[in-house]
C-alpha cells in the first residue's frame, strides 16, 4: 500500500466536502504496511527506549518484530486487542510542580501511531487557522507571530485575556470526544478502539486507576484527540475573528469590540479593541461555553485580563508594547522567570559538586544547555539588536 498517497486521498476527501464521513479506516489500521510504518516511527522516537506496563520497549520489541506485529495485527482484526494501563510517572514543570506523563506499551504506542496516522489527515481538513498546537507544519512560533502581527500600533487591541483551562488533559469529556469524532468517522470498529485507549486506566507505582475522563498525556494519539477536542471552541470564537472588514468597521461605530484569537494547545489569547469590562465580559462569556458545552473549567482567577502596555506571557514569551523614542511597537522578549531558571541550569553543571567532572565534560554540558536556549529563542527574535541581547546573556553565563 501507497500509505502517502492514501493519506493524501483522505485529506483532499474531507477538504473537498465537509460533511464527508470516512468508513473502512479500521481496515487501513490492520494493513501490514500501515503497521509497520507506524512501528518505525514509533522506534524513531526518544521515548521508544522507555518501557510501558509490559516492561517492553522498542530493542526487546524488534527482537521479533515481525512477529509481534502479526499478533498485533491478529488481535486488532479478530477483535481482541486490549489496551493496556497507562504507566504514570511525574516529571518537573517549569513552576517547580509536577505535571503527570502517561507511558503506554510500546504495542499500544504503534497502534495508537496507526491511529494518528488515519485520522489526522482527515481532521487536519477541519482544524482552525488559529490553532497551531500539535499540528504538522505549524510551531509555537507561528502563534506568538500571529499575535505580534494583531497587536501591531494600527490594530488598537489594547487587551490580552490569558486563557488558563484548568487540568485540561484530565478532563476531557470521553462521551462527548466520541460525539465529536463521530462528525467525521463513521467506523464502529475504529471508535471502539479509540474508547479501549481512552479507557486503559494507568498504573502509578502498583496503584490501578480507572480513567473516566481525559486522555493521558504522553500518548501519541492523545495531542491530536485533544484538538478535535477543542476544535470547537475555535469554532466558536471563529464568529468574531472571521468577521469581513465591514461588519468589523459596523460593530466599533456601536461601539462594539473586536477579537483576535489564538490556540496553542489548551493555551489561549483572545485580544479585544474595546473596554476592559467588554473583556471581561468575553472572559466570562468564553468561560461559560467552556463549563455548558465541554464540561471544561476556565480558572478565572487564573485568567488575566491585561493591558498590551503592562505585557503578557504566551508559550515561554513576554509580549509587551511600550511607548519609546520608536513609537508604539510590541516587542516579545524572555520572561524575567524564564531567564532565572536557565541561568540556574549551567551553575549546577558547573557548580562544586561537579568537581569530579572533567573540565572538558563541563564545558560540553554549558555549550548545550545555552546553544539549545539560544537556538530555541532565536526563531522570534528577528531584531539583531535583541539576539545580540541573548548573545550577552550567554556571555555572561560563561563568565559566571
Amino acid at each position: 500500500m501507497n500509505i502517502g498517497e492514501m493519506q493524501r486521498k483522505l485529506s483532499l476527501w474531507a477538504e473537498q466536502d465537509k460533511e464527508r464521513k470516512f468508513y473502512g479506516l479500521f481496515d487501513l489500521i490492520c494493513d501490514t504496511d500501515w503497521l509497520w510504518l507506524a512501528c518505525e516511527r514509533v522506534a524513531q522516537n526518544a521515548g521508544s527506549k522507555t518501557a510501558g506496563c509490559d516492561g517492553i520497549n522498542a530493542w526487546e520489541f524488534d527482537q521479533d518484530a515481525t512477529g509481534n506485529l502479526q499478533r498485533l495485527q491478529s488481535s486488532l482484526e479478530s477483535g481482541k486487542f486490549e489496551a493496556r494501563p497507562v504507566r504514570r510517572v511525574y516529571i518537573p514543570k517549569s513552576n517547580g510542580k509536577m505535571r503527570p506523563l502517561g507511558i503506554p506499551s510500546f504495542s499500544d504506542r504503534v497502534v495508537q501511531e496507526a491511529v494518528r496516522m488515519v485520522l489526522e489527515p482527515i481532521f487536519e481538513a477541519d482544524f482552525s487557522p488559529f490553532s497551531f498546537g500539535s499540528r504538522p507544519n505549524r510551531r509555537t512560533m507561528d502563534a506568538v507571530t500571529y499575535l505580534l502581527t494583531n497587536a501591531k500600533k494600527g490594530k488598537w487591541y489594547f487587551w490580552a485575556i490569558e486563557g488558563d483551562t484548568s487540568a485540561y488533559f484530565d478532563t476531557i469529556n470521553h462521551r462527548r470526544l466520541v460525539k465529536l469524532l463521530r462528525r467525521r468517522v463513521n467506523d464502529e470498529k475504529l471508535l471502539d478502539l479509540i474508547w479501549k485507549f481512552l479507557r486503559a486506566g494507568v498504573m502509578e507505582r502498583k496503584l490501578f486507576k480507572d480513567t473516566t475522563l481525559g486522555t493521558p498525556q504522553g500518548g501519541i494519539v492523545s495531542p491530536l484527540l485533544a484538538n478535535v477536542y477543542l476544535h470547537e471552541l475555535d469554532r466558536y470564537m471563529e464568529r468574531y475573528t472571521t468577521l469581513p472588514a465591514r461588519d468589523r468597521g459596523r460593530r466599533r461605530k456601536l461601539g462594539l469590540p473586536n477579537f483576535v484569537y489564538t490556540r496553542y494547545a489548551d493555551d489561549f489569547v483572545i485580544l479585544c479593541n474595546g473596554t476592559h469590562e467588554q473583556a471581561l465580559e468575553m472572559r466570562k462569556e468564553v468561560h461559560d461555553y467552556l463549563q455548558d458545552h465541554l464540561r471544561l473549567r476556565l480558572s478565572l482567577e487564573k485568567t488575566k485580563v491585561t493591558h498590551l502596555n503592562d505585557g503578557f506571557d504566551f508559550l515561554g514569551f513576554h509580549l509587551q508594547r511600550p511607548s519609546g523614542h520608536t513609537g508604539v511597537v510590541t516587542r516579545v522578549t524572555i520572561p524575567d522567570k524564564a531567564l532565572e531558571r536557565h541561568r540556574a541550569t549551567p551553575r549546577a553543571a558547573s557548580g562544586a559538586e561537579t568537581h569530579e567532572d572533567s573540565i572538558r565534560a563541563k564545558l560540553l554540558a554549558v555549550n548545550r544547555i545555552t546553544g539549545g536556549w539560544c537556538r530555541y529563542y532565536r526563531h522570534t527574535h528577528k531584531v539583531h539588536a535583541q539576539f545580540q541581547q541573548m548573545e550577552q546573556v550567554a556571555f555572561w553565563l560563561f563568565a559566571r
